[in-house]
């Protein structure tokens, strides 16, 4: 790689300790510490969206009713025999991509389970493949080391007797047994869930039926239900939850309402004060498998990553595997352009914490023991740092291990000499070595 001796400085930026403090961590008391520990450190998820109603040409669960009608997308869902389907090739390719937990889809809007549910009858028993996915799934990642999470939705078209997906923000109809049948439908299959597969994570979805059928009391009552069950376990999007520091927008409450970490898709947090996890599709917006379907960008993939790690946030990504039951190889392939930045940046990732800096244009931070590690997202640079009780001992290129030149300015401060980098290195990410552990104190802004 190529380095200027004596770089351009175009710009500065001055990070200060003493400049903003925010709050501390907001995390739910009912949370088990060691388990989101595992997961905050694993940073990378895969998820699997087997959408077994979905064609190219019909859609998902959401174009049930418009314009795809029900009994065409249940005729599509009771044809699949995912044939090629295999466990261990699955989980191996996810721990090779880097991932240090998957989430895989059991039960989408339309109502099909994939594993043998008691409490309905359109569920994989009545079609030609006879395995069990989650099982199988959930002892391949016990195997081979990965935290195993059960995506859920909530909406089920086929149970509330729905002719067509209801959309959010809109009245939406009572399901044909009520509402209080309703939540103890959810419970009763939640609990098969739990009690059948034993997952590390219930992740949730459909929840956007509130307030006509689902709202946040019963978001917080399922968690609690949850809890009751396993209380090492993880969920998320339980139900729409508002954020206290912003009245009117969803955020995390740690009443059990959000689950144990907050979850968004297909955008990022800046400076989040709770644990949150990022989602996104290799072909995004579509979760199920399209061939024709257009793929994000390995820069694009990689940008992403690093704005929600070093925004102190998780990266779930998803593949959709093909209806004979593999994993495409042109999604591996770009899911895997993420993976090579990934492995020579590794240290900066996998069981660090986002910050201390609040990210910018310039970039963003993680950090671990008595390192902080600065992922520079533009060129020709000068960052100064106020580190007040530290001193930087060594500053290198992390990929490289190049010296990076830096100046003691007065009291605390400290000029980061950014090299200029040549096209090919995307965020590159530099080490810096303190005199001893780093503290986090809050989130800091640039002056």
């Amino acid at each position: 790689m190529r380095y200027l001796a004596t770089p351009i400085l175009l710009a500065y930026f001055t990070l200060s300790f003493t400049s903003s403090r925010a709050q501390d961590i907001y995390r739910n008391p009912q949370t088990d510490v060691r388990l989101l520990k595992k997961f905050e450190d694993a940073k990378l998820g895969m998820f699997v969206h087997w959408m077994v109603c979905y064609t190219p040409e019909t859609g998902d669960s959401s174009s049930i009713g418009d314009p795809t009608p029900k009994h065409i997308a249940d005729s599509i869902s009771l044809a699949w025999n995912p044939v090629n389907f295999d466990a261990k090739a699955i989980v191996t390719t996810a721990k090779w991509l880097g991932c240090g937990y998957m989430v895989v889809i059991a039960k989408h809007h339309d109502g099909f389970a994939i594993w043998p549910t008691r409490y309905s009858n359109f569920n994989v028993t009545r079609t030609a493949f006879k395995k069990d996915i989650l099982k199988e799934l959930g002892r391949e990642c016990k195997r081979q080391g990965l935290l195993f999470g059960i995506y859920y939705s909530i909406a089920d078209i086929d149970y509330c007797g729905w002719k067509k997906m209801a959309e959010a923000r809109a009245k939406i109809q009572t399901p044909i047994k009520g509402e209080a049948d309703f939540i103890q439908f959810n419970r009763n299959q939640v609990k098969e869930l739990i009690q059948n597969y034993n997952p590390d994570i219930l992740w949730f979805d459909g929840f956007w039926l509130d307030p006509f059928v689902w709202n946040t009391q019963a978001g917080k009552d399922l968690y609690n239900y949850i809890k009751s069950l396993k209380w090492n376990i993880l969920s998320t999007r339980l139900s729409k939850s508002q954020d206290p520091q912003h009245p009117g927008k969803e955020g995390f409450l740690n009443d059990g309402s959000a689950g144990d970490f907050y979850g968004v898709e297909a955008r990022t947090q800046g400076s989040a004060s709770y644990p949150w996890e990022g989602c996104t599709s290799v072909s995004y917006p579509e979760y199920a498998y399209n061939p024709q379907a257009k793929l994000q960008s390995g820069a694009t993939l990689i940008t992403t990553f690093d704005e929600t790690i070093c925004g102190n946030g998780n990266f779930l990504l998803n593949i959709g595997p093909k209806r004979t039951g593999e994993l495409p190889q042109e999604l591996v392939d770009r899911f895997d352009d993420l993976t090579k930045w990934i492995t020579p940046n590794s240290k900066a990732i996998y069981s660090t914490r986002g910050g201390p800096f609040i990210q910018g244009k310039w970039g963003g931070s993680t950090y671990r023991s008595n390192h902080i590690y600065v992922h520079i997202r533009t060129s020709d640079t000068t960052i100064i740092v106020n580190l007040e009780g530290y001193s930087i001992k060594d500053i290198r290129d992390l990929q490289t291990s190049a010296q990076i030149t830096f100046t003691k300015l007065q009291n605390s401060q400290y000029a980061l000499h950014v090299p200029t980098y040549t096209a090919d290195r995307q965020i590159p990410v530099l080490e810096i070595t303190l005199d001893k552990d780093y503290v986090f104190t809050g989130w800091v802004k640039l002056d």
